[in-house]
């Protein structure tokens, strides 16, 4: 266990829960059989993780979406029908609601889970017992974005429904992952129509005027930098619409530093370029976290050689962002995967994050690792009482 000084606070701002009741592919797509994770992951795994690799504890959580099973890219509900929910046509918006919960009975079912998780109501197989979800401090669920913004709307009514109060009022934001788009051009056709905007747009309203943030997925490494150069391209565009900001910002929250190729020494420009496009945007934050699964088949067994590989990365992330936009996630479970400890992996990543910001000398104020640890996390997500 390391030797370490302990944060005031630590809030863990990227981990994944799921029930033993949904670990095939009919659940979650790409959990295939005998897949790593393909087993219950549930807040009692995560604790009993942190408390058996770390001395430092978190504080709390927010929880992101799993990426859970959908049938087909989109519900089969028609144009006609869309306009005519458009005209409030209840017998027809009753229709498409009965389709679009089918459809979605997936992410739906990961509501329920997180419902039972916040109301203390634990089903076998939940991992959890009660009391655990108020180490939930936000949830980031899943919306399909790229729908007609009726069936957009249509779909939140629905959520919120399913989530039941308790559940809805920790729900920070959404998300909805663009990294398994791989073709640049239809990425490019998905992030510039004007639903995929008015949807983005339309979390500005959330939580009772605070706004719901939206987390950005994508993966210069597996899917291509241009995927990077796009979301800043997006970014942009909704920055435009926005004009003044008179009527709010969307908060962008950009995972895992994009998942830069960490697999090699030589760092790409391209990435850099379009971090920096980001950066310049107000409002965009960036999580320190997901490196492990970015080094090939396996991360360096070391700290100080996991920093080395790291380190073009992180210096930039640091300076562009500033600490005040960058905070620390440990993407578990998933960060067991390409973790050299394995199951340990939640606290060796912890350990690498200290060791970073122990040797940023150049940040002169004397409380600017809070912001890392837990301030730009609470900020971005708008979490009270941590």
């Amino acid at each position: 266990m390391p030797n370490t000084t302990n944060p005031s606070n630590l809030l863990d701002t990227h981990i994944h829960l799921w029930p033993g009741t949904s670990v095939s592919p009919t659940n979650h797509g790409w959990m295939t059989p005998g897949h790593q994770l393909a087993k219950c992951h549930g807040i009692s795994d995560y604790m009993s993780t942190t408390q058996r690799t770390s001395l430092v504890q978190p504080s709390g959580f927010v929880y992101v979406e799993t990426d859970r099973y959908l049938p087909s890219p989109a519900p089969s509900i028609s144009s006609q029908e869309v306009e005519a929910i458009k005209t409030q046509n209840e017998g027809v918006e009753g229709k498409a609601r009965k389709k679009l919960e089918q459809w979605a009975h997936e992410p739906l079912e990961e509501l329920k889970f997180l419902r039972r998780v916040v109301e203390g109501t634990p089903s076998e197989g939940d991992g959890f017992k009660v009391g655990d979800g108020e180490k939930m401090k936000g949830c980031v669920i899943w919306a399909p974005f790229h729908l007609p913004a009726p069936l957009f709307d249509l779909y939140l009514s629905i959520v919120e429904e399913v989530a039941g109060k308790k559940m809805w009022e920790r729900v920070v934001g959404f998300r909805y992952l663009l990294q398994g788009i791989k073709e640049e051009a239809e990425m490019r056709k998905v992030v510039k129509s004007p639903d995929w905007l008015a949807n983005l747009l339309a979390l500005r309203k959330g939580r009772g005027g605070k706004g719901w943030t939206f987390d950005i997925g994508i993966d210069a490494h597996s899917g291509g930098v241009w995927q990077v150069e796009v979301a800043a391209d997006m970014v942009e565009k909704i920055r435009k619409e926005e004009g003044d900001g008179r009527d709010g910002r969307v908060k962008f929250i950009l995972n895992h530093l994009c998942k830069p190729d960490l697999s090699h020494s030589t760092p790409n420009p391209r990435w850099l370029s379009a971090i920096q496009r980001l950066a310049a945007q107000p409002a965009v934050y960036m999580k320190f976290s997901g490196a492990f699964n970015e080094f090939g088949t396996q991360a360096p067994s070391s700290t100080s050689d996991v920093l080395e590989r790291l380190s073009f990365y992180a210096e930039n992330v640091f300076a562009i962002f500033t600490p005040e936009r960058v905070m620390f996630g440990s993407d578990w479970p998933v960060c067991n995967i390409g973790g050299a400890e394995g199951e340990n992996s939640w606290g060796v990543w912890r350990q690498v994050v200290e060791a970073w910001v122990e040797r940023e000398k150049q940040w002169v104020w004397r409380d600017w690792k809070k912001w890392v640890w837990w301030r730009t996390g609470i900020e971005a997500y708008g979490i009270e009482g941590l």
